[in-house]
């Protein structure tokens, strides 16, 4: 299917309706594929996104980012079919990354209390809770372009990862990671 445009403010939004994306189409918009290293996200749920037009499949669907050396891809899934999103670096107007609240309340003598207490760092004791000793929230990731404002969610444990992952991108104007 051919792509869909959505002009705003004199910018435009193009997003294919395929996963598999032709390399003359994306090389102008996006770059070149990163290659080695991280080159994609963890998997976040679609909670919110706004533009001029309505696009069925960006509401409750999962999506991946991709990097390009001039931009990321949102692959998009939903009920077999997928849609692919290119947002280049230029156009983002804010990325917001931001950590879900943790409760932190370990049982006395509890094997997450003595690693605590042995000096073992959180991120690590974490995973020796027993029951309501340790929880985090989702991690929310905002975008913001001229063209659409999205909001996603993914696990609360994959924070750390999210947070290394978009850092590597200093392209991006408003980048704030919280």
């Amino acid at each position: 299917m051919p792509a869909t445009v959505i002009p705003k403010q004199g910018q435009s939004m193009m997003y294919f309706h395929s996963n598999d994306v032709p390399k003359h189409k994306l090389l102008p918009l996006i770059g070149e594929e990163v290659r080695g290293g991280i080159t994609g996200s963890t998997t976040y749920f679609i909670k919110s996104f706004h533009s001029i037009e309505t696009i069925e499949l960006m509401e409750d669907s999962k999506g991946i980012f991709q990097a390009f050396t001039k931009g990321l891809l949102l692959r998009v899934f939903k009920n077999n079919r997928s849609i692919s999103l290119p947002i280049p670096f230029k156009e983002i107007d804010m990325l917001e990354l931001i950590k879900g609240t943790e409760v932190c309340a370990p049982y006395y003598f509890s094997p997450m209390w003595i690693l605590l207490k042995l000096g073992i760092r959180l991120e690590i004791a974490r995973y020796f809770a027993n029951g309501s000793e340790y929880s985090i929230e989702p991690t929310t990731l905002i975008i913001q372009t001229q063209a659409f404002k999205l909001k996603l969610e993914s696990n609360g444990f994959a924070y750390n990862s999210q947070a290394d992952y978009f850092s590597k991108f200093g392209e991006i104007k408003a980048l704030e990671i919280k």
